[in-house]
């Protein structure tokens, strides 16, 4: 299995699951991929929420990726990502998912939000990666990239 293109640029194995859609960059300069929601979900204040982007990743050693939320998050919405961004470390095979959590000051908890609900196919967050990189699409990982000790065991899995 190659780890570098011909230019010498990692590749991440991207796996779309299913009801899944992979990553798109939007733009020549956009420095991330916007990420989809592969399920929806119905906001109440102060609640968080998982949310499953619809793919799964092997990464070469050396090569990480970060969840952020889209800047229209944040103007749009009343949700917040819970953690601030969300780490993908390369031995990770599990599907990846944005942690958000609902928040308005002014409504009581457990207020509904409806203008920040997530609906299935929302651009929900950017994937950005800590080098260049080339995704190419598999239908299942190879035994040289598929098995880590880690495995899909995510969000304190590996301990406090």
């Amino acid at each position: 299995m190659l780890t570098t293109d011909e230019y010498g640029e990692p590749i991440v194995y991207i796996k779309r699951l299913a009801g899944g859609r992979l990553p798109e960059k939007k733009s020549k300069g956009a420095a991330a991929w916007d990420c989809y929601a592969r399920e929806g979900a119905k906001v109440f204040n102060g609640e968080k929420y998982k949310i499953p982007l619809g793919f799964a990743l092997a990464m070469p050693n050396g090569v990480h990726a970060t969840l952020i939320p889209r800047s229209s998050i944040g103007l749009k919405t009343d949700l917040i990502m819970a953690n601030g961004q969300g780490l993908i470390d390369s031995d990770y095979r599990g599907e990846a998912c944005a942690i958000y959590r609902a928040i308005n000051l002014d409504w009581d908890t457990p207020s509904y939000l409806p203008d920040s609900d997530i609906h299935e196919g929302d651009r929900i967050a950017q994937i950005y990666f800590n080098n260049p990189v080339v995704l190419v699409e598999v239908n299942e990982f190879c035994d040289e990239v598929k098995d880590t000790e880690r495995g899909e065991g995510g969000f304190g899995s590996t301990g406090k």
